[in-house]
């Protein structure tokens, strides 16, 4: 590998030191020597930046250009005028994939190798850190009985009535699988329903990532992909900025980690869980296709292994039997504040 010093030290501070693969994909990324110069140099203002590298302001502003268009730097949502490198391996996959609209095969290839074969190494200091979920389930709202226990931070659809500016753009993971040859059977709709309100909408807008959505559009959006059987996940806070992604079993990142990799922090389950009526249950199997966490089987003794169950709502809202219901079992406490 040919990547400096600077760049494989970012590798490991995001998780993956002497990772080749991790390595090939910096170098593919940063391929010139300017592009690894302004990376050493951030996080910085346009200012910052023509200072630390002590080129002119239009050569800062096109190694900017070019790496931004890459997805392999970005600002801060709080603060678009900073230039940064991703602090998260998930971050740099996520823009990598979705920005750069020309990038060689390969790069997809490497990704798919760095999730599949080497997070788990990686997931296994992160439990060992405790570092809480960035991201939460948030059940399916008709899932719940109305009456006043599902609070508004919990209803996806208000979410998305309330927004000032919704946008909808490319799913990172869904794109990945295709470009190697998984999730020709995903039952995500065709159109996008990785979305973002307010200020991550105007970020995402910014970086040239997807479309503006009307509240109706949003909202049509969400029941499609509560019809494919999706997971509803937002931030694992409370603010008026919010993204939400909607992840299957066969394509998504986080759900590979849980299900595949064994690791349950990637999401922090929702304030509630399934509650199962033995009485009324046919065994008609509905609720095992609809279940994307693997918590449900035909068992007599232990159909649904609660430890398992996120909350999401799925199997409840397509039970013929309505022999599955949701039970509020965690506080508001359980979500971050921040």
């Amino acid at each position: 590998m040919t990547i400096s010093d600077s760049l494989k030290q970012y590798a490991g501070s995001i998780g993956f030191p002497r990772s080749a693969a991790m390595e090939r994909i910096l170098e593919i990324l940063f391929d010139e020597d300017d592009d690894a110069k302004l990376a050493q140099a951030m996080p910085g203002t346009l200012p910052d930046l023509v200072k630390k590298t002590g080129w002119d302001e239009n050569h800062v502003k096109k190694v900017i250009g070019k790496l931004s268009s890459r997805g392999a730097i970005g600002n801060k949502m709080d603060n678009p005028d900073l230039f940064r490198m991703f602090p998260a391996m998930i971050e740099l996959r996520d823009m990598t994939v979705v920005t750069w609209k020309e990038a060689p095969q390969e790069l997809f290839e490497l990704w798919e190798k760095v999730i599949t074969n080497e997070t788990a190494t990686f997931l296994a200091k992160v439990k060992k850190m405790k570092i809480p979920p960035m991201v939460r389930v948030i059940p399916v709202d008709h899932s719940i009985e109305s009456g006043g226990s599902i609070l508004d931070v919990d209803s996806a659809r208000k979410i998305f009535r309330d927004a000032e500016l919704i946008s909808a753009g490319p799913c990172a993971c869904r794109l990945q699988a295709k470009k190697n040859g998984r999730g020709q059977d995903c039952p995500a709709p065709e159109n996008s329903v990785c979305m973002g309100v307010n200020g991550f909408a105007e970020h995402f807008l910014e970086s040239g990532i997807g479309e503006i959505l009307t509240n109706k559009e949003a909202l049509k959006r969400v029941g499609d992909a509560e019809d494919a059987g999706l997971v509803h996940s937002v931030r694992n806070n409370i603010q008026k900025d919010m993204f939400m992604c909607n992840c299957c079993s066969c394509c998504c990142t986080g759900l590979y980690f849980i299900n595949q990799l064994d690791y349950p922090g990637a999401y922090a389950p929702s304030r509630f869980r399934v509650k199962l009526d033995s009485e009324t249950c046919t065994q008609c199997g509905t609720c095992i296709e609809r279940c994307r966490f693997n918590a449900i089987s035909m068992d007599d003794d232990t159909p649904i292994d609660l430890d398992k169950c996120y909350g999401c709502g799925n199997c409840v809202i397509t039970c013929p039997e309505e022999a599955l219901s949701m039970e509020e079992i965690r506080p508001i406490e359980h979500i971050r504040h921040t």
